[in-house]
């Protein structure tokens, strides 16, 4: 069986589990409506406590998607629970509607805005809370009408005697599907038996019949003790348990409430609810609190330790003690580069017990200038010796409002520092030296490849134009094409040497015409391939665009870009070149292309050097991944603008190229102005003809 197979089955498994459980929770719901409604007195128009109201909820919230179906299915089943009792048609079909309702808002409230719901901390126990008041007021209106209109109660009295009733048994039966199994706490089974037999035993006490003494207050120690000491779930599970043997022995006659049935079965009902509803409230509350300051223990735990690891292996010396008294400074963590600096290997047992102290006429830690500012509380920096090592010693105090006053002492080695810093500049001036014989090298080498390379080159394309016999001519053209590939190498490698270098000087900026440069480059990338016949559409504004710059560098970028936009197009295909000038701080040059585009994930990679999109269309066109990289180099370091590439990796590429007007002029400003927009950019044009071939 294959993972994914596995992984369906348990899936599916799991559904048919909770499905299973969601009906057993509907038809449970339907069956407490019936006890409901038997047990409520004769002639009420409601129960007197509706348990059915949290079990629906629990279900609804069972169903993750299937809310509506769920909770029309918990309509159904309450309606036949109010007609088992004896209730009208009608009446229980709209009562039956009612609770559906409410379970829906109750989930609705509790779910709106988390993944799931729970019961975790303060926050968790107010949102049941709201959804509770927003559950029970819904079912008091629509009830409290149904009874006033077709049973002719007071819609008032019948409204609030829901709510109470509702809102009690939402928040005691509820939290048992909202508690989280990650917040169980360990607890000794005695102590959990002894406390379950403490419930058992008051609340058995409280309410059993015949007793009738004010006691109603003695449960809930017990259920504090729950809250304070074990899993919220148990603290759930009790709930109910008191709720429920709460409302059957208070209808047999025992405990506090029973005694004011004479004046009428609504009095106990509402003292009962108002009970249930105080004790879940209370309990839940403290249990919440009590989870959220367990989870602050755990944190506080993991810091210390971690803060505490961090000191004992740091480089830095550290101390930290507290301040008893005024007296005594009490060292709570200390690591062995203090102890070191101070002259000692280990700390004495006595200082994390009784403390040093801190008297004019006792030793503190042994050197007088740090002894001296801990006495006076002076903060500052104290400058200490150990043997051929020096220490610089950072002396701080704090002192917060309710906790002792801590003294920290921060211990720099600075003779390592020292010896760090040296190593780190011998190690630049290694790596200089290192990257300074590379460029040489690589200067040197390209050099001396050029000179043969372009006499190949040469001979080779005289052959290519010579009368030859089919195989020679297909011999020289093969040289020719691999010579110019060559050459087209050794000039990527040259120009990335060059902007690589630390200490190349950049050219004299200067004022040119961005259009005069930008023609010239489309001019040499319509010839670079006639057979191919891609056309360059130029399209610019009709008056100059000056901008303050270097000419070779643009025209550099230029023709990189052109080049690439070439090659990637289809044969007949159409590259744009536009110059657009809105007249802001920048000139935005466009290359676009209808080539077969740079899928998404590519996109960041595109700069980096020797990157090359790995798709059939791209691998056919030769090419080092070197161009790209050169293009953002001088944009950057020389130009001074930015580069963009936009592609939907279907229908071509489009290069946003944005240039700064104003660059700051080279001291050489003079002498390069001197020269014509024509001069300079024929210039830039040989340059960017020489890369491209």
């Amino acid at each position: 069986m294959g993972q994914g197979g596995l992984v369906g089955r348990l899936y599916l498994a799991d559904t048919i589990v909770r499905r299973i459980g969601i009906i057993a929770l509907v038809l449970f719901a339907g069956l407490v409506s019936v006890a409901s409604v038997l047990l409520s007195p004769v002639d009420a128009a409601i129960a007197a406590w509706w348990p059915a109201a949290g079990v629906s909820a629990v279900a609804v919230l069972a169903s993750r998607g299937n809310r509506v179906a769920v909770a029309l299915a918990i309509a159904a089943v309450t309606a036949v629970g109010n007609v088992i009792g004896g209730r009208e048609l009608l009446v229980a079909v709209l009562f039956g509607l009612a609770n559906a309702i409410e379970a829906w808002l109750v989930a609705w409230v509790l779910t709106r805005g988390n993944p799931v719901a729970r019961l975790d901390g303060l926050r968790d126990v107010t949102r049941l809370l709201a959804a509770t008041l927003v559950g029970a007021a819904a079912i008091g209106i629509l009830a409290g009408a149904t009874a006033w209109a077709l049973l002719d109660r007071d819609f008032l009295f019948t409204a609030l005697g829901l709510l109470s009733s509702h809102a009690s048994a939402l928040l005691v039966v509820t939290p048992v599907a909202l508690v989280s199994s990650r917040l169980n706490r360990r607890v000794s089974p005695v102590e959990g038996v002894l406390q379950i037999a403490a419930v058992v035993l008051l609340v058995g006490y409280t309410f059993w019949p015949g007793n009738v003494l004010p006691l109603a207050f003695l449960p809930f120690i017990a259920l504090l003790w729950a809250a304070f000491r074990l899993p919220t779930v148990v603290v759930a599970v009790e709930l109910i348990a008191t709720a429920a043997a709460t409302t059957i022995l208070t209808a047999a006659g025992g405990g506090p409430f029973a005694v004011y049935a004479d004046d009428g079965a609504r009095t106990t009902v509402e003292l009962i609810q108002a009970f249930l509803i105080v004790y879940a409230v209370g309990v839940l509350y403290v249990s919440a609190a009590r989870n959220e300051w367990a989870n602050v223990v755990t944190q506080l735990g993991a810091r210390e330790a971690l803060l505490r690891g961090g000191i004992i292996s740091s480089e830095t010396g550290i101390l930290v003690a507290e301040v008893l008294d005024g007296e005594r400074l009490r060292v709570v963590g200390v690591n062995a580069t203090a102890l070191e600096a101070i002259g000692r290997s280990e700390m004495p047992s006595s200082w994390g017990t009784a403390g040093i102290w801190m008297q004019r006429d006792r030793v503190v830690f042994g050197v007088s200038e740090l002894d001296d500012r801990i006495r006076g509380r002076d903060p500052g920096r104290v400058e200490i010796t150990r043997g051929d090592r020096r220490f610089d010693v950072d002396i701080a105090f704090y002192a917060e409002a309710g906790g002792q006053p801590v003294v920290t002492l921060v211990f720099t080695d600075v003779t390592a520092r020292d010896a760090r810093e040296q190593l780190a500049l011998a190690v630049a001036d290694d790596l200089r030296r290192l990257n300074e014989q590379k460029d040489d090298f690589i200067a040197s080498v390209s050099h001396e490849l050029r000179t043969p390379v372009t006499s190949i080159l040469g001979f080779a394309e005289q052959l290519e134009e010579s009368l030859l016999q089919e195989r020679d001519q297909q011999a020289s053209t093969i040289i020719a094409r691999n010579a110019r590939r060559l050459a087209d190498v050794i000039q990527d490698v040259l120009e990335l040497s060059k902007l690589s270098s630390v200490g190349a000087a950049p050219r004299a900026a200067a004022q040119l015409d961005v259009l005069e440069v930008v023609r010239h480059c489309a001019e040499d990338a319509s010839g670079l391939s006639p057979a191919r016949q891609v056309q360059i559409a130029l399209t610019v504004p009709e008056h100059p665009v000056m901008i303050v710059g270097v000419t070779q560098d643009i025209a550099r970028v230029c023709a990189n870009l052109l080049s690439n936009a070439v090659k990637f197009s289809p044969d007949g295909g159409t590259v744009r070149l536009d110059v657009i000038d809105e007249g802001d701080e920048t000139v935005e040059i466009r290359v676009v292309d209808e080539g077969p585009g740079i899928p998404a994930a590519d996109l960041p990679h595109v700069w980096e050097r020797f990157y090359r999109v790995q798709t059939e269309r791209h691998r056919e066109v030769p090419g080092t991944g070197l161009g790209l990289p050169i293009v953002k180099g001088l944009v950057e370091t020389r130009i001074g603008g930015t580069i963009d590439i936009e592609s939907d990796g279907l229908t071509g590429t489009t290069v946003i190229l944005r240039i700064p007007r104003e660059r700051a002029v080279s001291v050489h400003v003079a002498t390069t102005a001197m020269r014509t927009p024509s001069e300079t950019g024929q210039d830039a044009h040989a340059e960017a003809q020489e890369g491209a071939e």
